[in-house]
């Protein structure tokens, strides 16, 4: 097992050849605790409360600001409840459950049951059981994408079907992340938790790191609450309600059943459009790392398994609602080999192609920005970067030559100074003058120096309908990211603001930063002060997923289910028959005087679901 080794060492590229096993975790006393939800089990009516007496079980909002640790008393829970889902048809939807076991045990084993309803069977596989991972972040965690190193807190995140790819040393606070070498009793824990960086070397590209496939039994400690996560899959052919169960044993004996209940919903979700015009798309994009030429590089070359990794990180994005993550830049013909495989990767995995952020560079460079000829000039007098243009020529050939369209945005210099933003004007006169797009990230003076020739801001911080409304006002968009950025877990969090908060501001989608760019160690950041952002983690085969990427999938669904009431509420009022334009109208006059800032999410899930039903019987 590799320990902690000196920095110095690690600037010199060495690897500690010493292991030695981590200390035991300290058993939970708190007896008061333990008390507490044995007098809740004596008291509760729920039939699922008294099913063992080795454990007690809650079933709990998934979605939730309640940061879940051990010891975190679930007072929103239902003691031995039945547990519900909602979705509609193909939609993803989780589901939560929370163990307090009443003694120590090695193996617990989960078992879903196939669902059965009037309309027939759902398999058991359309139910994904996962558990929830608690282990240690910085002080900030839950709560801020800033580092704040010198705090660590546990904190539930991760979602594992083997919980044992992740140790927590409680007593140093410290993680470690199992590598599975293929030499038989070969796997070693690597520190994970450096202020640095991971032990080098360490290429999250290569090295065997990979959940199971599917969930591990797993242990129960006594005293301390433990969270199971379900992801529910609706089949596009099922309707109405289905039952089952989750089947637990405790080191090998029954415990008896949980009792689940899905109802699916009968309509399909459409893409997210934007709230202030029903026919523009919401789109759903992010910065992300996944870059084909770069993994080729870093993988020796294997072809196959790049692609096989690319792939599926891009149908991960698509199940997530990510549908326009932004594509890694064009930049030589060396790389066009590569581009044009992460673009069939791209297409393979479902995700949309009508419109393309990035592909085509739009980023002059700096010493030409700054020069005298570029700063001390108008710009039809400024020099060409033609440097640049051979770039974007090149690029913009190879991309609209791939997708058979130009609808493609451009970046430019990230956050420009308005030096550098003026700067930019004639290279996206360039890409103007070829047919493309630009976007560029920035704050509300853009609107002086440069907003009549660019086309979509990805506004950073605070954003509103007032922001919103006066890029529209002559038909440029605008987006939000660092509100923050990615990196705090709470799901909640995640779902309002990229979804339904963002939505009511009439924004035109999410461009946050970003997806997946530090691997596995939430500490590197003592250096300049933030937290790795990362929503999902990598193995050799693709991502493991998170809360905060959960909330991000919700989030966006829940733009969907307004999307779908807005389209039926438009057509109930297109009608002209008085009492269908009132339910239509209704329903519209509700929706816009939600407040997208307090309101309580999953509440308003329940009310979209059901004035979109009422719409659908009255059409």
């Amino acid at each position: 097992m590799k320990r902690p080794v000196p920095f110095f060492a690690l600037l010199a590229g060495g690897l500690l050849a010493a292991s030695a096993s981590l200390p035991a975790a300290p058993q939970a006393t708190d007896a008061a605790l333990t008390t507490r939800v044995r007098e809740a089990v004596a008291a509760s009516p729920e039939p699922g409360a008294k099913m063992s007496p080795l454990f007690a079980y809650f079933v709990v909002p998934p979605m939730s600001n309640v940061k879940r640790t051990e010891t975190t008393f679930p007072e929103d829970g239902v003691l031995g409840g039945t547990v519900r889902i909602i979705a509609a048809r193909g939609e993803f939807e989780p589901a939560s459950v929370v163990f307090f076991p009443f003694a120590d045990a090695k193996k617990v084993e989960i078992k879903v049951s196939d669902l059965t309803g009037k309309k027939g069977k759902i398999p058991a596989s359309a139910v994904d059981v996962k558990i929830v991972k608690i282990w240690y972040q910085t002080g900030l965690a839950w709560y801020s994408y800033f580092a704040d190193t010198k705090g660590r807190e546990l904190t539930p995140e991760l979602l594992l079907n083997d919980e044992t790819l992740i140790k927590v040393d409680r007593q140093t606070q410290d993680n470690y992340l199992r590598v599975d070498y293929p030499a038989p009793g070969k796997s070693e824990y690597f520190w994970i938790s450096n202020p640095y960086q991971i032990q080098i070397p360490f290429n999250d590209l290569v090295e065997p790191v990979a959940d199971a496939k599917t969930l591990q039994p797993f242990a129960f400690q006594a005293g301390e609450f433990k969270q199971l996560w379900l992801t529910f899959e609706a089949p596009k052919d099922a309707e109405g309600i289905y039952t089952g169960s989750l089947a637990v044993s405790v080191d090998g004996i029954p415990q008896g059943n949980i009792p689940l209940e899905v109802r699916v919903l009968p309509f399909d979700l459409p893409d997210p459009m934007t709230n202030y015009d029903i026919e523009r798309p919401y789109y759903v994009s992010m910065y992300n790392a996944t870059h084909m030429a770069r993994y080729l590089k870093r993988m020796g070359g294997d072809k196959e398994q790049a692609y096989k990794r690319i792939l599926n990180e891009y149908v991960n994005m698509r199940k997530h609602n990510l549908l326009y993550p932004i594509l890694s830049d064009l930049t030589s013909p060396d790389e066009k080999e590569a581009f044009l495989a992460q673009l069939d990767a791209y297409k393979k995995a479902g995700l949309r192609t009508d419109t393309i952020f990035g592909g085509v560079p739009a980023i002059a460079r700096y010493d030409w920005m700054v020069s005298p000829e570029v700063q001390n000039q108008p710009m039809e007098e400024q020099p060409l970067p033609y440097y640049l243009m051979r770039r974007v020529d090149f690029a913009a050939d190879v991309v609209t030559g791939a997708l058979g369209h130009k609808n493609i945005y451009c970046f430019s210099w990230d956050e420009p100074a308005i030096r550098l933003l003026r700067a930019q004007r004639l290279a996206w006169k360039y890409v103007h003058d070829k047919g493309l797009k630009v976007l560029s990230t920035g704050h509300s003076s853009h609107l002086d120096y440069a907003g009549y020739n660019e086309d979509f801001l990805n506004y950073g911080g605070k954003y509103g309908r007032e922001i919103s409304d006066t890029w529209h006002d002559f038909d440029g968009r605008v987006s939000s990211y660092a509100a923050p950025h990615t990196g705090a877990e709470n799901p909640d969090f995640a779902r309002r603001t990229h979804g339904f908060d963002s939505y009511m501001a009439n924004t035109d989608g999410t461009h946050n930063y970003i997806l997946n760019e530090s691997p596995w160690n939430d500490f590197a950041g003592a250096e300049y002060n933030f937290r790795a952002f990362n929503m999902v983690y990598p193995t050799k085969d693709g991502p493991i997923d998170t809360l905060q990427w959960e909330g991000f999938r919700e989030g966006i669904d829940d733009v969907r289910y307004a999307t779908l009431l807005k389209q039926l509420a438009n057509k109930a009022v297109a009608t002209g028959k008085t009492e269908t334009v009132y339910e239509g109208r209704k329903a519209l006059l509700w929706l816009a005087t939600q407040n997208a800032k307090t309101c309580d999410l999953n509440t308003l899930r329940l009310e979209l679901i059901a004035r979109i039903l009422k719409l659908k019987e009255i059409l």
